[in-house]
């Protein structure tokens, strides 16, 4: 019999309850196991502060979780410096344990695991082999990398993707659920559970999921199913306490804190309702409950919700509109074929792949001495600092480039928007703002104008001219207080003139983090990628597109001739014009 380490991370249930499965999968067989939990390898307490961060970040700011997974997906060069960092933190830790338990393959149901793993791999420091179980269907570029061994993924499609990453084996074997989820229940088991839940006969009970934190808008989507009339919510809040009691104030629909009573909830509803494609969602797959991905979760919730669209296993609502027809489509005869891709998937078992993985144990190496892990991580340190700092400024540049994080006109959409960057001269006609509101056009100012002519900021406000904060004006200094400067004091200086808050940023230069960072704080969109209009020029516009006029060095009488020769141009190609607010 083999001895197999598990590493897993606490960071929600989907690691851990992968890992819990597999362990107990591999014993069952006879084989030796031991679970350890990544976070616990890297020191002074960092494990624990990034578990607490990234709920955090999922709670209270959603958008930063979503910028930095997409920022790894825009510039996967980033994930090199990254990557070296997590493994001078953590790979002397993961190289006790493994020298202690003497494991015969070692295998990790969590991202940053795997890539510390498959460095020691391709180091030669690590002479068993290395399993990585994929628990998402998106396989992201920080879940694997050379080195690893063999990739365990829960569908053909992610096994594709982990096959290009890695150079090696990589099975579609399906997801890792307890058998209790895939046991039929009796037809009087369900109608006891919905007895208990309070669904009549002819109900349809909708179970709504958030994962082990509660986390995302489920009250919203709570909500919406009761204003339906046709479906019942039945949501389970987790270990997210504040929002069982906030739901269960509710008149219709039932909330559940944590339970162990998963499979019977299932089976007593009609349709599953989930945000993050988890371990809950794989559950619901085995037990053969269509699922539907709504308000999802940024991030892995969002990619992981088109994927499972794009293989066929379970629905993607995208606006509130079309949730109800979503529903009666899948819980209708038309969503049994939905049910049997999702059924599919479970073509494999896991624990048989890791046992055909076991080797002999080779002699551990020597772990290395202090001084030498302390000059690495010094060298670590050095390399996070200029990784954060290039991420910060240059990586988030070119991600704005890619429209991540900034405003941007909405898909298909038949308007175009535009900007008019206004000069002294133009800001002091009294006629131009009358011009702009009949234009439908937004004026963007400087901060420093608004400063010297505050009276033609208001004269534009009281004429129901849309206002945006150009900037300060003038760089101002290093990242952080050219970020001040441009962000918070222009903003300042136009709501003093107009009494009137910008909710706009429209920068004359690159970004970077601490321009989405600053306008984030201020309640502002930054408005990028932007087309230039030429005065004098003929205007050819397309739907869709945001366009600015410079115009801070034109006098007045061309400001309203290009912003007058909008309308012909417009209706020439049935677009309408609109101003920077109506951006999304």
């Amino acid at each position: 019999m083999g001895r197999v380490l598990v590493v897993s991370a606490s960071m929600g249930e989907g690691h851990d309850g992968a890992a819990r499965e597999l362990a107990q999968r591999l014993e069952a067989r006879g084989h030796t196991t031991r679970t350890v939990d990544f976070l616990d390898a890297a020191p002074l307490g960092i494990g624990a502060l990034t578990r607490t961060s990234y709920e955090l970040q999922l709670r209270k700011a959603p958008w930063t979780y979503q910028f930095t997974y997409r920022l790894w997906q825009v510039l996967p060069v980033l994930c090199r410096p990254f990557t070296v960092l997590v493994y001078f933190l953590t790979a002397r830790c993961q190289l006790r344990w493994i020298s202690e338990f003497e494991p015969d393959v070692v295998v990790t149901t969590y991202n940053l695991s795997s890539l510390v793993l498959a460095r020691l791999r391709r180091k030669g420091r690590l002479r068993v082999p290395v399993v990585t179980y994929v628990t998402d269907f998106d396989v992201h570029p920080l879940w694997l990398a050379k080195g690893v061994d063999l990739a365990l993924c829960v569908h053909p499609a992610s096994a594709a993707v982990a096959r290009r990453r890695t150079g090696g084996p990589a099975r579609a074997i399906g997801p890792l659920v307890a058998d209790r989820f895939c046991a039929t229940a009796s037809h009087t088991d369900r109608q006891r559970v919905r007895a208990e839940l309070g669904l009549g006969p002819g109900d349809l009970g909708v179970l709504v999921v958030a994962g082990s934190w509660g986390v995302g808008e489920i009250d919203r989507t709570f909500d919406s199913l009761v204003a339906s009339g046709r479906y019942t919510p039945i949501a389970a809040c987790g270990r997210n306490e504040d929002l069982r009691a906030a739901l269960a104030e509710r008149p219709q629909g039932r909330a559940i804190g944590w339970t162990d009573e998963m499979p019977a909830l299932m089976a007593a509803c009609d349709v599953l309702v989930q945000n993050a494609g988890g371990l809950t969602c794989m559950e619901a797959f085995a037990v053969g409950l269509p699922v539907v991905t709504y308000l999802p979760i940024p991030g892995h919730g969002r990619q992981n919700g088109e994927e499972m669209e794009q293989a066929g296993v379970a629905a993607y609502v995208r606006s509130p509109e079309s949730l109800v027809p979503t529903l009666d489509r899948v819980t209708s005869l038309a969503g049994r074929r939905q049910v049997t891709a999702a059924r599919a998937m479970f073509s494999g078992d896991a624990a048989d792949e890791i046992v055909a993985a076991l080797q002999p144990v080779p002699v551990p190496k020597r772990v290395p001495s202090r001084r030498v892990v302390g000059g690495r991580r010094v060298i670590a340190a050095t390399v996070s600092l200029v990784a954060g700092w290039s991420a910060f400024t240059v990586g988030v540049s070119a991600a704005a480039t890619q429209g991540i994080g900034v405003a941007r006109p909405q898909a298909h959409s038949h308007e175009v928007f535009v900007g008019v960057r206004l000069s002294p001269a133009a800001l002091a006609d009294p006629d131009l703002a009358a011009r702009m509101a009949g234009a439908g056009v937004t004026a963007i100012v400087d901060g420093s104008l608004a400063a010297h002519d505050p009276g033609g900021v208001r004269r534009l406000t009281d004429a129901g001219v849309d206002v945006a904060n150009g900037g300060w004006g003038h760089r101002n200094g290093a990242h952080w207080s050219r970020a001040k400067a441009d962000v918070v004091r222009a903003c300042q200086s136009i709501r003093s003139a107009n009494g009137t808050p910008c909710h706009n940023f429209v920068p004359l230069r690159r970004i970077d983090g601490f321009d989405l960072a600053s306008a984030r704080f201020a309640h502002q969109r930054v408005v990028t990628n932007v087309a230039l209009l030429l005065p004098g020029k003929t205007l050819a516009l397309r739907p869709g597109r945001t366009y600015v006029l410079d115009a801070r060095f034109l006098d007045a009488a061309t400001v309203e001739r290009t912003v007058a020769a909008l309308a012909p141009a417009s209706a020439g190609e049935h677009l309408t014009v609109g101003p920077l607010a109506d951006l999304r």
